[in-house]
């Protein structure tokens, strides 16, 4: 059995795009490898890969044809690597584990900051274009795209956490990076682990809750060990996402590919936010319709993290000065696209 999935096998109603591939000689096929490391009906799978995979096939007429990897390649704190060495052609780059390369799209992350997936991703890929290109963090390989998830909010498997006594020595598994820093400051107790291992820890009691966007409750399986979730107004802090293609795998490209893969990605990427957020919405109904609770923090809690996200936004800017760019220009442009 072949190791590779093909797009015709992955997304079942692709009937132009297969038949697309079944016209061209296969000596005019180009394979791309995409690192999979998530079930089908994740919203990366769902709202981000799957149809990339699909338009890319349709905008070159067949002649790039992405493939889904039957088994991971490389597991997802390593992405960087996976599609540097050339492991897989492309990957989803999660950016908090590229902490020391992948700096200025973090500016999505500061809490407080973002309301949803269509805006935040969509200001983020504008920004890139505007401000931090030319810094080229990403140096080695090619950006194809960046987005951002809905904002991480807190799921509580006892009840309504609204409070700084709520959160004092509450376990909860959350990312490493902006989210755990966030819970520290607020008396929490952050677990860091993959996203595989989040059904186990919440099912088992390991954790009290979760920290992770409103999608998590169905994508990681979670909603029947959910009791509340907490919102903050902006979000408690985000994640933002690259999509990213090996550096040769992009040079054996003739240059019209390159332009039709690209009339596909970059701010066609971010576009896909309202799907995100369409699906972060309906998880939030459906916990609610089994009886479960979506509460705000109050004042108190919304103050440590406003105090966290005014240091984090100086250091960003500071950050941004020493790489060539204007800070203050960068992050007012953000905001602005954010309205």
């Amino acid at each position: 059995m072949s190791s590779k999935l093909t797009v015709t096998t992955f997304l079942s109603g692709a009937i132009v795009a297969a038949g697309l591939l079944s016209a061209q000689p296969a000596s005019a096929q180009t394979e791309v490898l995409i690192n999979n490391y998530l079930p089908p009906k994740h919203p990366f799978q769902t709202q981000i890969v799957a149809p990339w995979i699909d338009e890319v096939v349709v905008a070159t007429g067949g002649s790039v044809t992405p493939t889904l990897s039957a088994a991971a390649v490389g597991p997802p704190p390593k992405n960087w690597q996976t599609v540097v060495k050339g492991v897989a052609d492309v990957v989803v780059l999660a950016n908090l584990f590229q902490p020391k390369r992948i700096q200025l799209p973090t500016v999505a992350e500061i809490p407080l900051n973002s309301g949803s997936s269509e805006k935040t991703s969509a200001a983020l890929w504008t920004t890139h274009e505007k401000f931090f290109a030319a810094a080229n963090e990403y140096d080695g390989a090619i950006l194809l795209g960046s987005f951002s998830l809905t904002p991480n909010v807190i799921h509580s498997g006892t009840g309504p956490i609204v409070s700084l006594d709520d959160l004092k020595g509450y376990k909860l598994r959350a990312s490493p990076g902006v989210a755990t820093n966030v819970l520290k400051e607020l008396g929490a107790v952050p677990v860091a682990s993959g996203p595989s291992k989040i059904f186990g820890l919440i099912s088992k009691g390991v954790v009290d809750g979760v920290a992770v966007p409103a999608h998590g409750l169905l994508a990681f399986r979670m909603e029947p060990y959910i009791k509340a979730v907490t919102t903050f107004p902006g979000g408690m802090s985000n994640t933002t996402f690259s999509l990213l293609m090996n550096k040769d795998k992009w040079d054996s490209l003739t240059a019209e590919q390159q332009a039709q893969v690209m009339s596909v990605s970059g701010a066609h990427v971010s576009s896909k936010g309202p799907g995100m957020d369409r699906i972060a919405n309906g998880a939030m109904k459906k916990l609610q319709e089994g009886g479960g609770q979506v509460v705000e923090a109050d004042a108190a809690v919304l103050g440590v993290i406003r105090t966290f996200a005014d240091k984090m936004e100086a250091d960003w800017v500071e950050m941004a000065n020493a790489k060539g760019v204007d800070g203050k220009a960068a992050l007012a442009f953000f905001r602005d696209q954010l309205k």
